[in-house]
């Protein structure tokens, strides 16, 4: 088992993790939810949340064994967070749009990006407003990068397990997991268009609904940044924006 605890300007990290995990699981069928890991024990100590968990493997040691591991479970990964979109996609109702359309706009006006971001941003504003593009939710983990994918405990339904889903939400967007996760493990483009264009069929989705919806996740994250330094955002956000890019043209 291990134990983790939520630090001092946080003290409700953990249980919200736990929340947003528990609320996932139960949209999900058994093989899908496999890979997100229910706590053992929850509670608070000191005003602190923490959770007890079943120890999760990591990967092994050596380049070649670990780059054997790493390239299987990139493709399992995908195959899962397509399986996630199946199940999890739901129509936006109007106020989420408006949602959405505030983010881009702020992310159209916000001199700090980048202009090629602030560019596609004011495009996707626009696609939404005259009807062009429809948004969809889907669950987002928010944080699906290599770090975050650990080995499963035997017996488990999928050979890997996700942890860290504080950010996580229900309500999320497609593609922007698949994004983080895809430049993460240094995923070949090859395989990256695939699992792009697998996703664009599920949602029956133009090839620049991709940025769009890549942009609106972004957009529901800078407006609540929480304790995520600014800078290192503006960072992600653009590198995020860029590899979109080149599966949306």
């Amino acid at each position: 088992m291990f134990v983790t605890v939520s630090g001092d300007g946080n003290p409700d990290l953990v249980a919200r993790a736990v929340r947003n995990i528990r609320q996932i699981r139960a949209h999900l069928s058994a093989l899908s939810a496999g890979p997100i890991v229910e706590p053992l024990q929850t509670s608070e100590v000191r005003g602190r949340s923490f959770a007890i968990w079943p120890m999760l493997g990591q990967f092994p040691e050596g380049r070649v064994k670990r780059y054997l591991v790493k390239r299987a479970l990139r493709q399992q990964v995908l195959d899962w967070l397509a399986s996630l979109l199946i199940e999890t996609k739901a129509e936006t109702d109007a106020q989420e749009r408006d949602a959405i359309a505030r983010n881009l706009t702020r992310m159209a006006e916000d001199t700090k990006h980048p202009d090629s971001l602030r560019r596609a941003a004011a495009q996707a504003n626009a696609r939404l407003a005259d009807g062009r593009w429809v948004p969809v939710t889907c669950v987002q983990h928010s944080d699906l990068w290599l770090g975050n994918i650990m080995i499963a405990p035997p017996g488990s339904p999928q050979p890997f397990s996700v942890i860290d889903w504080a950010g996580a939400s229900s309500r999320g967007f497609p593609f922007f997991d698949l994004c983080r996760f895809a430049i993460s493990s240094n995923a070949p483009s090859r395989l990256v268009a695939t699992h792009v264009g697998r996703q664009r069929r599920i949602l029956e989705a133009d090839r620049a609904d991709v940025v769009s919806y890549v942009l609106s996740a972004l957009g529901q994250m800078q407006s609540d940044l929480e304790h995520f330094p600014e800078e290192l955002f503006r960072s992600m956000a653009s590198e995020t924006t860029e590899f979109a890019q080149q599966f949306s043209q």
